[in-house]
Order: C-alpha cells, then sequence, then structure tokens
C-alpha cells in the first residue's frame, strides 16, 4: 500500500489519534455520554476518510487538481482576507468595549482585559504591514 500524499494521511492519522485520546480520556473519567460519543465517531469517520484519500491515486490527483484550480485558491485568498479584517475588527471592539466598561464599572479587571486585548490589535496590523511588503518585494 503505497502513500501518494503524505500530508493528507499525517492529518488523517492525527485526527483518528484525537478520537482515540478523546475516547481514552472519556472512558478513564467515567463521562462517555452521547455527545463524546458523537464526537469520537466524527473524528473518527473523519481520519478515516482522509486516510483513505492519500492512500488512493485517482482521490489524490483530483485533490491536487481541486487545490490548483484558480477559483478555489481566489476564494481561499478572499476567505482569509475577509477573516483576518473581522477579526482585527472584533479585537478593536472588544479592547474597546472592556476598556469603556472599566471607566464606567471602575473595575480594573476590565481595563487590564482591554489592555491585554489592545496588544492583538497593533500585532494584527504590524503582520499585516510585513505581509503586503513581503508579497510586494515579490512580485
Amino acid at each position: 500500500m503505497k502513500i501518494y500524499s503524505k500530508k493528507r494521511f499525517i492529518s488523517g492519522a492525527l485526527i483518528v489519534a484525537l478520537g482515540l485520546l478523546n475516547l481514552i480520556s472519556s472512558v478513564v473519567r467515567k463521562d462517555l455520554d452521547g455527545n463524546a460519543i458523537l464526537l469520537i465517531s466524527a473524528l473518527f469517520v473523519l481520519g478515516l476518510c482522509t486516510i483513505r484519500r492519500s492512500l488512493s491515486r485517482k482521490m489524490t490527483k483530483e485533490d491536487q487538481l481541486e487545490e490548483l484550480d484558480e477559483r478555489n485558491r481566489l476564494i481561499t485568498l478572499k476567505s482569509n482576507s475577509m477573516s483576518f479584517r473581522l477579526t482585527q475588527l472584533l479585537s478593536f471592539i472588544l479592547m474597546l468595549g472592556c476598556l469603556v466598561m472599566g471607566k464606567v464599572s471602575g473595575d480594573t479587571g476590565f481595563i487590564a482585559m482591554g489592555v491585554g486585548i489592545a496588544f492583538t490589535f497593533p500585532i494584527s496590523m504590524l503582520t499585516e504591514l510585513c505581509t503586503y511588503l513581503y508579497y510586494e518585494s515579490k512580485l
């Protein structure tokens, strides 16, 4: 049996390992309920399907063609860009909200959370600038 996509195989193996780890921990803690069984079975099915796709030459070729499709790449780029913008906006709103709640209530915990969240916003702006400059110089 030959592995045609090592990355998918490792990904599938890790998903199966997570399912197995979840099963073992649920049995040890004796809290195996319906939600845990659903999660464990979903992890096993997803992991085994991913492993099966990595072992099939035909399915691996389909996956590679799907990855290289220009439309799919454009959709991935747009969704990553939009999710990054939304994350920036939400971190700014959370920071502002925590600082306002801290000022109104006088609780220093809210101010501390606001200051902590305030660090994420400039970091994301800096990474955006650095990646822009990197790709601008490459093209």
